[in-house]
């Protein structure tokens, strides 16, 4: 009745017996089954999935150990047989050990990415953009959050350093020239929203954007305009505020910057009765992410008749910031071409020498200042 069994194969000329087996072997959920029509005869290869090696993925494919080994290894071989190494590798359930790879070639094919939190699509964007350009490179990505604080950092920074990742994107980072130039990095690190005197930086002018879009909010107000924001900021939105406080000071405006805690959250109540002591008519915040929130917060009692209208302005460009009504006034800034230019770097590192690249940044009018 079993006509043939070895290498894990099984030629089964009975197909009652044939289907007894193949309902054994999928109780077993150890077991990968894959079945092939030899003749007349149905095969069945049961593979135990913690045990598949490159010889079975050889069997199953039909192509040599060697250039499995290389495609494996991420060498190079023609498409067609990379086609049909996958769909063996996903048939098998054969499962890659990068830690092996890892020791064989010193390659990981890793790229670490350290983001401040994922609440704010700014970052997620960058990482959706960056994962685009990794995964159409052959690289995975490892993602860290540091909750703006050094300390946990510098501790994803080793964690990531321990897999011997290829390179690094610093979004937004909170060290300074000290401890970049102590860490003696021997990896491209790429810097992306903050400049380094030591690291390929991308920014944009968070000062010049802060700046005119304080100009355009009170081009459109006549009362007093705020910039919100936290009590601890980083570097970028800190420019953002001194953009602010240039122009007030330029044109003789009273400074208003309303400050929270941000373990504590926003009290919407204070907040509110702070509009009204200082007459605001307008808020600028630290990011469309607040901005949205505080639009919303005011909108609800302005369609009440409990509150006049309140102007709102953000930074980034979010989807959501086009979405909302009424639209939200934002800074754009390109965040798509910024990781472009990031990653382009990254991969030609040697050739470019250590310097800030300067983003243009755009000013996006909608009917939240209007």
């Amino acid at each position: 009745m079993i006509q043939k069994c070895k290498n894990n194969e099984i030629y089964v000329t009975d197909y009652i017996l044939f289907i007894k087996i193949l309902k054994l072997l999928l109780t077993k959920n150890a077991f990968n089954i894959i079945i092939k029509q030899n003749g007349n005869l149905p095969k069945m290869v049961a593979y135990m999935k913690s045990n598949i090696t490159i010889l079975d993925l050889a069997r199953v494919s039909g192509v040599s150990k060697s250039t499995i080994s290389r495609y494996l290894r991420g060498e190079s071989v023609s498409k067609t047989k990379a086609e049909i190494i996958e769909k063996a590798i996903i048939k098998t359930g054969y499962i890659r050990n990068n830690y092996a790879q890892l020791l064989r070639t010193s390659k990981s094919n890793f790229i670490g990415v350290l983001v401040p939190d994922i609440d704010n699509p700014f970052f997620t964007n960058i990482i959706k953009r960056l994962d685009e350009l990794a995964f159409s490179d052959g690289k995975t990505l490892i993602i860290k959050t540091t909750m703006s604080q050094l300390d946990r950092e510098l501790e994803a920074l080793n964690f990531i350093r321990g897999f011997r990742v290829e390179g690094i994107f610093l979004c937004r980072s909170e060290l300074n020239d000290k401890l970049v130039e102590d860490m003696n990095f021997t990896i491209p690190v790429i810097s992306i929203d903050k400049s380094f005197r030591n690291l390929i930086s991308i920014t944009t002018n968070n000062y010049r954007n802060g700046y005119i879009l304080t100009k355009h909010v009170f081009k459109h107000t006549k009362g007093e305009v705020m910039f919100f924001s936290r009590e601890k900021e980083s570097n970028s939105v800190k420019e953002r505020i001194r953009g602010y406080f240039t122009y007030c000071k330029e044109f003789n405006h009273n400074i208003y910057s309303y400050k929270y805690n941000r373990g504590l959250g926003v009290d919407f109540n204070h907040l509110k009765n702070y509009v009204i002591n200082h007459n605001i008519e307008a808020v600028i915040a630290r990011n469309d992410n607040e901005a949205i929130k505080i639009q919303s917060f005011f909108n609800d009692l302005y369609y009440k008749n409990e509150f006049p209208r309140i102007r709102v302005a953000g930074f980034d460009n979010i989807r959501l910031s086009r979405n909302i009504l009424p639209r939200l006034t934002t800074i754009d800034q390109k965040i798509e071409e910024m990781c472009d230019l990031a990653y382009d770097k990254y991969k030609n590192h040697k050739k470019d020498k250590i310097k800030t690249y300067v983003q243009n940044s755009e000013l996006i009018i909608r009917e939240s200042t209007l």
